[in-house]
């Protein structure tokens, strides 16, 4: 589904009438040089439009533009799971994790951060946050296990209680 609205026309109506006549090799690096000379004629406006796309590129709320299972998604990658993987990369972090840059964990949250800071600079939409929640998500699986074992020593713990 597009996200051009009908009164917004076609995406062939965005392009330059000049550039109609190009192959797509040679059409996407006129409008790749097009851009980039917008970019440093305006790199103010470029940011602040930038940053005005970061709350649709976070949204986890439903949507009325939206399926029943887009939404359904939606709601469980970010809204329900986001606290379980910010969770699981500060706890591993407390563990030392943030010390040790030789840990493949590195490459994961590097990984997020460079996938959506791209996604943010360039085309913000929620389905191209969908890799980043499946990275994140191994951390979430550290914030359940982390939080699992802690119901099971506090059982543990009222079951068996401590001799004085």
């Amino acid at each position: 589904m597009g996200i051009l609205t009908p009164e917004m026309g076609t995406y062939q109506g965005l392009i330059p009438k000049e550039l109609l006549s190009l192959n797509e090799a040679a059409l996407d690096q006129a409008l790749l040089k097009q851009g980039v000379q917008y970019i440093l004629a305006d790199p103010i406006r470029y940011l602040l439009l930038s940053f005005s796309r970061i709350p649709v590129y976070f949204q986890f709320w439903p949507s009325a533009d939206s399926g029943m299972v887009s939404n359904i998604s939606r709601v469980a990658s970010f809204g329900i799971l986001w606290p379980f993987m910010l969770y699981g990369i500060i706890r591993w972090g407390m563990t030392g994790g943030f010390r040790r840059f030789s840990s493949p964990a590195w490459l994961l949250i590097l990984f997020a951060v460079v996938y959506a800071g791209i996604h943010i600079l360039t085309w913000a939409l929620i389905r191209y946050r969908l890799p980043v929640d499946a990275v994140l998500l191994l951390f979430a699986g550290v914030a359940v296990v982390d939080l699992y074992q802690a119901i099971l020593k506090r059982r543990q713990a009222s079951f068996h209680p401590a001799k004085s």
